[in-house]
């Protein structure tokens, strides 16, 4: 079975540039690898939901990659949030939609999502698959998937990117892997094959030469963490999901809900 890879993607990955509304066009840097992309096309596939949500637009390659297997699976909006002026990154990322013929399903919130996450809870929003990457401190993740959890369906699926390369990240995957009702997606392969181009995929696989993992943005891993990323079921990619098993549930620490005073190391 092969996927219908929109004619834009296939662009981006075979030139590893990306059009500006002006005609002239950047560096395919600062986006998604092409793992990534399948990665978040196979859980909307899998979650089939009616509206996904993503934290931070740049260039606008996940986001096509979301709205591509979104309107496959006949959902309806996809939720951007993004606090960075229109003119730049946001403008070309909107621009690679438009030309994908995805601009009609978005729903762009040009503000912090720490202020548009809170509203949409407000307004009842529910989403099926959500990708967090904004702001890549501890705390602003952290703050993202709070309420993205709040937002997320049961059975939905959150992604986390960058976590290979920000120790930030990963500590919230940490998080995310030992105090919430979450299990990790691994990161393999499907029988589904993106139909790109030959040109695209040989410019794919060239692109994202990663070092060894022993080093995350120049911080040296403790053997000890590494060994428990492992057992918590974390991958060495750039990427970690989680499908989400229950809703939040504050009391008193048995049946599942967490305590006031809850911790565990991670």
């Amino acid at each position: 079975m092969l996927s219908r890879v929109n004619a834009v993607l296939d662009e981006i990955f075979a030139t590893r540039r990306i059009r500006k509304p002006d005609g002239s066009a950047v560096p395919y840097e600062y986006s998604v690898s092409l793992e990534e992309g399948l990665a978040l096309q196979r859980a909307i596939r899998e979650v089939r939901p009616r509206v996904t949500l993503e934290i931070g637009l740049a260039h606008g390659v996940s986001a096509t990659f979301i709205c591509e297997a979104l309107k496959e699976v006949g959902g309806e909006r996809h939720i951007i949030i993004d606090p960075g002026p229109v003119a730049g990154w946001n403008e070309t990322g909107l621009h690679t939609l438009e030309r994908a013929g995805y601009r009609s399903m978005i729903e762009f919130h040009n503000e912090p999502s720490h202020k548009a996450l809170p509203r949409l809870e407000r307004e009842g929003q529910r989403v099926g698959v959500a990708l967090i990457d904004g702001w890549h401190t501890f705390d602003y993740v952290l703050v993202d998937f709070f309420y993205v959890d709040r937002l997320l369906t049961v059975g939905g699926v959150v992604m986390l990117d960058d976590t290979r390369w920000y120790p930030a990240i990963r500590k919230v995957a940490r998080y995310i892997a030992t105090h919430r009702r979450y299990a990790v997606v691994p990161n393999e392969p499907s029988g589904i094959r993106p139909s790109f181009s030959r040109r695209a995929l040989l410019a794919a696989t060239s692109m994202f030469r990663i070092p060894p993992i022993a080093r995350l943005a120049g911080h040296v891993l403790r053997p000890d963490l590494v060994e428990t990323d492992a057992a918590l079921g974390l991958a060495a990619d750039n990427h970690i999901a989680f499908k989400k098993l229950e809703d939040d549930s504050l009391g008193d620490g048995s049946n599942g809900t967490r305590g006031w005073n809850q911790h565990v190391e991670f």
